[in-house]
């Protein structure tokens, strides 16, 4: 039997199965329990994501566009943060995203190299669904904003709280708690979008 035969067999009898789960949902909660396991596997249900926001009552469907993976597409939907205010953060490419924020909010460079290394977090997320991301780029990502303060800068990355795991020398993890964070810097960062 060929190949495409047999996955063709495969899939015909997975769907009876599929049907007697889904069937006692409406159509929205189909649609978001078949996307909430494509994110899981780590595929998108269409080539272009999008996320559904609600908005004074109304439904509002935003493009999240490519270059976004299917898990900070999730979280975006969660934290109710669109494209725009992405694109007004972060340079996304379909190959790499990078951090162009100006500046840090806050004052002080202790508290402006925890947002910085939030937004590092971030824009990994943004890039591959993980995390993870190497001292050396939040480091770059602080002196291009302004808040890399040599002698400090060791002392400074001590005091992240809960908000990230790990070292300089084995790397980063922004955590559940960093993940929430970095959506209210967004909207620290970009107030003119914030509905």
């Amino acid at each position: 039997m060929s190949s495409e035969k047999s996955a063709t067999k495969t899939v015909v009898s997975v769907m009876p199965k599929l049907v007697q789960l889904l069937e006692p949902l409406s159509a929205d909660e189909r649609q978001r329990a078949i996307s909430a396991v494509m994110v899981i596997f780590g595929q998108s249900t269409t080539p272009a994501q999008s996320i559904d926001l609600q908005k004074e009552g109304q439904e509002v469907r935003h493009d999240v566009g490519e270059g976004i993976s299917a898990k900070a597409a999730t979280w975006m939907k969660k934290n109710a943060l669109t494209r725009g205010q992405m694109d007004h953060v972060f340079s996304i490419e379909p190959e790499s995203i990078e951090v162009i924020a100006p500046k840090m909010p806050e004052t002080g460079k202790r508290k402006q190299t925890l947002k910085a290394y939030v937004l590092c977090g971030i824009s990994s997320f943004l890039k591959n669904g993980d995390t993870t991301f190497k001292d050396a780029e939040a480091r770059e990502l602080c002196t291009k904003v302004g808040c890399y303060d040599g002698p400090n800068h060791a002392n400074y990355t001590t005091g992240f709280d809960n908000l990230l795991t790990g070292s300089k020398d084995s790397g980063w993890k922004l955590t559940n708690p960093g993940l929430s964070a970095g959506a209210q810097l967004i909207k620290q960062l970009t107030p003119e979008l914030n509905a």
